[in-house]
């Protein structure tokens, strides 16, 4: 409520000024405009020129004290009285004159309609006002034509007046409705606007004051640390070799953060204008020698050659020392930091006319055309990704370009992507009479170079652009002191820690070497490929890396199942609860925010270490839990299968002893009566003979099988026989059922094999018995082949019976060496043959297997112990079952 007030308040103090300045123009019109109608007068009513003439001018009159009204202070707080007056005024006049001259006839009553149109497209007044002065107005002239006698004729011109003059009101009254509805709607977004950047000025004078008094706080406890660390490493000899890094690292990083303190002050001062600036006259050529011998050994370290064109002429300028040193050395630090080794850089000043100008010129990296235009913003970085390789805030080049102007300079840069950047400095020359100065003074070391803090800044730029660009430059003793102790500790985990700060992975390593294996990584490539080298138990993640993120690589680790075990700690700067989500949804074990204990450090990892060797534990607990569970299921399958053939087996046996003798008895009938003279003269008979004898060799052939499977043959005597005989006698064994097929035979082994040779040739004959079958069925199709093959593999003689028939379909592969397990037809098999086979080779310490493609080809194979020299020396034996 108080916000709608006050925008009210400051429209209606908006509206006062408007409505002040339009009255005084209209003001002005009227005092010009209602006098000059006497032209008109004396034309169209010439007789009544005089009393016209009256009436104008004291219209005017009465308008001219209005318009001295609205310069008094005191009445000019009314001006929305003084502008109706005035209107109401000019109204009046037109009136009386309509009453003079012909009342609702007379022509002057058009006066009316321009100011009803002035009202509506020129006036600031509110709706109501410009309804009221129109009720008014049509009033009045109502009046006006009252006073002249009327006729019929008269009266229907006047309700005609009053019909157009009535539209006119509308029209007017809603002409300004609107307008007063655009011009307060226009002042609401103006009003919010000014407000809105009044709250931002407002913050932005907060944040630049809240960083001033921060950097100003820090300067404090920085003194306090630089001070002690350089007082200890001046006793350097009573120091170890790793207090002596420690120290290190604490000097280096309060020297960097002492740096950015000074910058963000420095550019804060400029902003507020409160810095000042000791302006004195500078030869710059002088000024760039000492600076480029200041920054060559960066360079250098490098590998970037630095060169300065040697200055000509007269380079004065009136610029501060400090400033100018600051300006300088910032765009030359830039260069070498992003220029790459082999890469050069060239420093030039000229003078052109009233400037002298300075080039810097590097053949690095470059800048993206479309970043050019930003590069000067405060905190802009022309890579601002997480996989940066630059340190920085981005305020370097800010800081130039307020130092530049502050000298009434300016500076602008050039690029192509990929082969360098020039920097041009432009200064404003100085004048004639300080040349004369310069000219006659003695030259004078530069001071900078023996102020210690400024030494500290420059050596804290040193190791900022060797760590940014190759972090191998910095010397780095606790990495090769880990790596050399990784042979001997091998029973230690081993932990990678990656991050490119090297003073961080130092100090890390430093504090963790005495109880783990301890290698590192500068960026994230590195990583991902010592991480599928190494197999780290445990990863210590920065998440700013360059070339791929610390998240990134962590993402990429846990989705490959080589490196899904290793355990994972993110360390991160960001301390919101949306910085952690992400991290726990890339794969991360933990994170760790900085800045960090030891302690926490040491701890963390310690948890992780045990949880992990507690999951390789179950993982290897459970592997042996399912393969024990697969042994007793397979355990159980064998029992089962054992039971049920022994069941077969004596169910078999009992039917043996009983079909034995009946059948032993049929088979010697069916000879006898087969000699007999009378039943062989008889065609009938003897044809009813033979159909009885084929049913005996069918029963006969079942009963042999069961025999077989109940109890396989077991030779009380066996002998070392060659496999090729076996072959033969069952190649013609079979004679009489290969008519058409080819028969292949590769017999590549020559050495023996200790058993049975007749139940080795019964297993043969099954499986090309089978093999006849399965090649009937497709010789329409194709030629019908069974290859025989023998193959010596080491102790072992491989033989296979391979054709080219129907095959076996895969779901019953598993299925055909079972007993009564059979694919033909009712009638054709009892389904024991395979069976027996598989049973024989099995006894004789071999194997029978099968593989198969359906409807292309079949293939069993057996495999058979080859006789050894004893089994050959021996001339019997008994077969170990």
């Amino acid at each position: 409520m108080d916000d709608r007030t006050d925008l009210r308040r400051a429209f209606e103090a908006e509206e006062h000024e408007l409505r002040l300045r339009q009255s005084k123009v209209a003001c002005i019109l009227g005092i010009v405009l209602i006098p000059a109608g006497i032209a008109l007068d004396r034309i169209t009513y010439a007789d009544q020129l005089g009393t016209l003439t009256v009436i104008r001018l004291v219209a005017a009159g009465l308008i001219a004290i209005l318009y001295a009204l609205h310069f008094w202070a005191k009445s000019a707080v009314y001006v929305r009285y003084l502008t109706m007056a005035g209107l109401l005024i000019a109204v009046a006049s037109i009136a009386v004159i309509i009453g003079i001259t012909d009342g609702a006839n007379s022509t002057y009553y058009n006066g009316l309609f321009l100011i009803l149109f002035a009202v509506g497209v020129l006036a600031p007044m509110q709706p109501f006002e410009a309804a009221l002065l129109c009720i008014s107005t049509l009033g009045i002239y109502i009046i006006a034509c009252s006073r002249v006698p009327s006729a019929h004729d008269t009266t229907n011109t006047l309700l005609n007046n009053l019909y157009f003059l009535v539209l006119t009101c509308i029209i007017s009254v809603t002409a300004v409705h609107f307008n007063y509805r655009r011009r307060f709607n226009e002042f609401r977004l103006k009003y919010k606007l000014a407000s809105q950047h009044q709250e931002l000025s407002a913050l932005d004078r907060l944040k630049s004051q809240f960083f001033a008094n921060v950097s100003h706080e820090l300067r404090t406890p920085l003194t306090l640390i630089l001070a002690p660390v350089e007082k200890l490493k001046s006793d350097a000899a009573r120091l170890g070799p790793s207090s002596q890094q420690l120290l290190d690292v604490i000097e280096n990083n309060a020297l960097r953060l002492l740096r950015l303190v000074n910058d963000i002050l420095s550019l804060i001062r400029l902003e507020e204008g409160r810095a000042t600036l000791a302006k004195r006259p500078i030869d710059m050529g002088h000024f760039l020698k000492h600076t480029a011998a200041s920054m060559k050994h960066l360079a250098a370290l490098k590998g970037v050659h630095l060169d300065l064109q040697e200055p000509p002429g007269d380079l004065l300028i009136n610029a501060d020392q400090d400033a100018l040193e600051k300006i300088v050395s910032n765009v030359i630090a830039n260069a070498i930091k992003f220029t790459p080794p082999e890469g050069r850089i060239d420093i030039s000043a000229v003078r052109e006319e009233n400037f002298v100008t300075v080039k810097v010129s590097d053949t690095g990296i470059g800048i993206p055309a479309e970043q050019l235009p930003h590069i000067f913003d405060r905190f802009y970085q022309v890579d601002g990704s997480a996989t940066r390789r630059h340190q920085g805030l981005g305020l370097g080049l800010a800081l130039v370009r307020e130092l530049m102007t502050r000298h009434g300079g300016d500076v602008t840069a050039t690029s192509d992507t990929g082969h360098g950047t020039t920097f041009v400095l432009r200064f404003p020359h100085a004048l004639e009479g300080t040349q004369f100065d310069m000219t006659n003074s003695e030259e004078k070391p530069d001071r900078l170079a023996d102020d210690p803090l400024r030494a500290f800044d420059r050596k804290a730029s040193a190791r900022a652009i060797m760590v940014s660009e190759n972090p191998s430059l910095t010397p780095d003793r606790t990495a090769s002191n880990a790596a050399n102790q990784l042979d001997g500790r091998s029973e230690l985990p081993l932990l990678l820690v990656v991050d490119d700060e090297p003073d961080m992975r130092r100090y890390l390593v430093s504090m963790l070497r005495e109880s783990y294996r301890v290698i590192e990584a500068p960026d994230g490539i590195s990583a991902l490929e010592k991480a599928k080298q190494e197999k780290p138990d445990l990863i210590l993640l920065d998440v700013m890396l360059p070339g791929v993120s610390g998240l990134e690589v962590c993402r990429s680790l846990k989705e490959r199942a080589e490196t899904r075990a290793i355990k994972i700690i993110v360390l991160t700067a960001r301390v919101d609860e949306d910085a952690k989500i992400i991290a726990l949804k890339h794969g991360a074990d933990d994170f760790l925010i900085k800045p960090f204990s030891g302690l926490e450090v040491r701890s963390r990892i310690a948890n992780l270490i045990r949880a992990a060797q507690l999951e390789s534990d179950l993982h290897r607990t459970n592997a042996e839990l399912k393969q024990s569970l697969q042994q007793l299921r397979e355990t159980e399958a064998a029992l089962v299968q054992n039971a049920r053939l022994s069941a077969l087996g004596t169910m078999a046996a009992g039917l043996l002893h009983e079909i034995g003798n009946p059948l032993n008895f049929m088979g010697t009938a069916l000879q006898l009566a087969a000699r007999d003279p009378t039943i062989q003269s008889d065609p009938d008979t003897a044809d009813t003979l033979k159909d009885i004898h084929a049913g005996y060799d069918r029963i006969h052939r079942v009963v042999t099988d069961l025999r077989g499977f109940t109890a396989p043959h077991r030779p009380e005597h066996p002998r070392p026989f060659h496999i090729e005989s076996a072959i033969d006698h069952a190649l013609r064994f079979t004679a009489h059922v290969q008519k058409g097929i080819t028969i292949k035979k590769d017999i590549a082994a020559q050495g023996e094999v200790f058993g049975s040779q007749s139940t080795i040739a019964q297993v043969l004959v099954n499986l090309i018995v089978n093999a006849v079958a399965a090649v009937r069925t497709v010789e329409e199709e194709r030629k019908p082949e069974i290859s025989i093959t023998t193959a010596v593999e080491g102790n072992e003689i491989i033989v296979s019976v391979r054709d080219n028939g129907t095959g076996i379909d895969p779901k019953i592969q598993s299925q055909i060496f079972d007993p009564f397990f059979s694919t033909k037809d009712v009638g054709e098999g009892m389904g024991l043959g395979l069976a027996v086979s598989h049973r024989i080779i099995a006894n004789h310490g071999g194997s029978l297997s099968v593989k198969s493609s359906l409807g292309e080809w079949t293939e069993f194979r057996f495999n058979l112990p080859i006789a050894s020299e004893r089994e050959d020396q021996v001339s019997h034996g008994v077969v170990s079952y």
